[in-house]
């Protein structure tokens, strides 16, 4: 089945790297206008110079999503740049840390941090983008989720809660946006490899000391690119019967 995008006005957030980065091709790939955001600005420019090679339709942002001003300010801008608004969001930006670490040892810096970008950062775009959506009565919002907080355990406290929080906070826009027109998917992708898992395998590595483990989960990754496809189909009009959280692996 050959997906034609081109009428799909994307923000993609956390599209530096990983998940985000394979979404921001592969749409382009099928026609879409795109709007990449990060906080990364090196993964910016690395993605910004893939995306110049198959001539597509983009413009960069940077975006800090802890900051509810910012991500106010950026997305108000993003809806101006695009003809006709963002009509789809893809919200990929996350962190993660604090692995096979006991919650007595877990530092307060830690979970914070992590809760706010995770659980915060979401809600902050979801709800301005949403303000946007619901003048016009239609689009896509796609956040994401994961296992360790829906179906657990997960190695970082921090990380399973903001994503069991992430679950619910789609949950609820479920009920309450799909009134507007809006489609509300959460995706639970697994375990990919990208800078952030590998990141947290080797963070989990020094805790432990168990490397026969960690490389045997480090073999197991799925790739990125497997991700953006289904991203694709779900942001896309032949998805329109589509509802609800997507697991991936």
């Amino acid at each position: 089945m050959k997906l034609d995008l081109t009428s799909k006005n994307i923000l993609i957030t956390g599209a530096a790297t990983g998940m985000g980065r394979a979404s921001a091709l592969e749409a382009a790939k099928h026609g879409a206008n795109i709007a990449i955001a990060d906080i990364n600005s090196e993964g910016l420019k690395e993605v910004s110079s893939k995306l110049d090679e198959i001539n597509a339709s983009y413009k960069s942002f940077l975006l800090d999503v802890t900051s509810i001003n910012e991500s106010d300010n950026k997305i108000e801008q993003i809806e101006e740049w695009f003809d006709g608004g963002i009509n789809c969001l893809v919200h990929f930006a996350g962190a993660l840390e604090g692995s096979v670490v006991d919650i007595d040892e877990l530092t307060p810096e830690t979970w914070h941090r992590i809760i706010n970008i995770n659980l915060n950062g979401t809600y902050n775009v979801a709800r301005s983008v949403a303000k946007y959506m619901k003048k016009r009565k239609s689009g896509v919002i796609l956040l994401t989720s994961s296992g360790a907080g829906v179906n657990g355990p997960g190695s970082s406290a921090p990380y399973s809660s903001s994503k069991g929080g992430t679950h619910g906070l789609t949950l609820h826009l479920q009920q309450y946006l799909s009134v507007n027109g809006i489609r509300i998917h959460d995706i639970l992708p697994g375990s990919i490899r990208s800078p952030l898992k590998e990141g947290q395998l080797n963070e989990a590595l020094k805790n432990t000391g168990n490397k026969e483990e960690f490389v045997s989960q480090d073999n197991d990754l799925g790739n990125p690119e497997g991700v953006a496809k289904i991203v694709a189909f779900i942001i896309s009009d032949d998805a329109d019967y589509l509802r609800g959280s997507i697991i991936t692996r």
